[in-house]
């Protein structure tokens, strides 16, 4: 059943969320999962839905929007009500600005692999902060900075999500940091 939910969110998905944003999640959830002995396929299911509100309706409140959506593909598919819940609870506790947290290992799994993500993909976070900037790198370079800076302190949760970014956010570092100089 987990193939068919990949199917469902890649067909919403654009190719830049689905390789930039959605694998890479994907990815980083099972290498969580498989460190701290956490339930592979709810891992998946939170990691794979976790940005569905983002990706249909937009990134506004996605976290709330996202919900009812993972509930009606995860429903549609006959899965128990408790997978439906904790996929639930993924979904409206990833994001590091809410005021709702992750309680359970799955939802923590999946709240820090949505940081590891864009430290694993940062030219292509770099791209998004100059749409997002009107093509001011400045701007940008400081958006970045900013995002990974929040992922490293506030997002990045579990120790094991830090040691296998570690390497990765010191190269970032060292390359905005570079940037920054210029600027």
């Amino acid at each position: 059943m987990i193939e068919k939910v990949r199917e469902i969110v890649k067909k919403e998905c654009d190719e830049w969320n689905w390789k930039f944003h959605i694998l890479p999640v994907v990815k980083n959830a099972r290498l969580l999962a498989q460190k701290l002995n956490a339930d592979q396929e709810l891992v998946e299911l939170g990691a794979l839905l976790h940005d569905i509100g983002r990706i249909k309706f937009g990134p506004e409140n996605h976290e709330i929007t996202g919900i009812p959506e993972a509930e009606k593909i995860l429903k549609s598919l006959g899965y128990s009500e408790e997978v439906i819940k904790e996929v639930k609870h993924c979904v409206e506790s990833h994001r590091g600005t809410s005021d709702i947290k992750p309680k359970t290992i799955v939802a923590k799994i999946v709240a820090n692999a949505d940081a590891m993500a864009h430290f694993d993909t940062m030219l292509a976070l770099l791209q998004i902060a100059l749409i997002r900037e009107n093509n001011n790198l400045e701007r940008a370079v400081n958006w970045v900075y900013n995002k990974i800076e929040r992922d490293w302190n506030k997002k990045l949760t579990l120790p094991e999500a830090k040691q296998v970014m570690k390497e990765k956010y010191e190269a970032i570092k060292l390359l905005l940091d570079s940037i920054k100089a210029y600027m």
